[in-house]
């Protein structure tokens, strides 16, 4: 049996507890933005990768900027809240 992500991404939130992570699957994060579930978003911008991809974000999202961390090795961990 298939389950809708979203659904279970909101009986998960409704249970409480610790937090939920998605890491890896752009398509479904896209799909969980669009069902309004997601509460933050965590990117590790890596200045030195080059090239084209997917896009984050099909659509504007607003944003507001929660912490921005350097790291040594030039990445940097920038987490946002997903305004609604």
């Amino acid at each position: 049996m298939t389950r809708d992500p979203a659904a279970t991404i909101r009986e998960l939130k409704e249970q409480g507890g610790k937090d939920i992570w998605l890491w890896g699957s752009l398509k479904l994060m896209q799909s969980l933005m669009d069902a309004g579930v997601v509460d933050e978003v965590q990117m590790r911008v890596c200045p030195t990768t080059r090239g084209k991809g997917k896009r984050v974000f099909e659509d504007r999202q607003d944003l507001s900027l929660l912490e921005a961390t350097p790291f040594e090795n030039g990445v940097v961990l920038l987490r946002y809240e997903i305004k609604k």
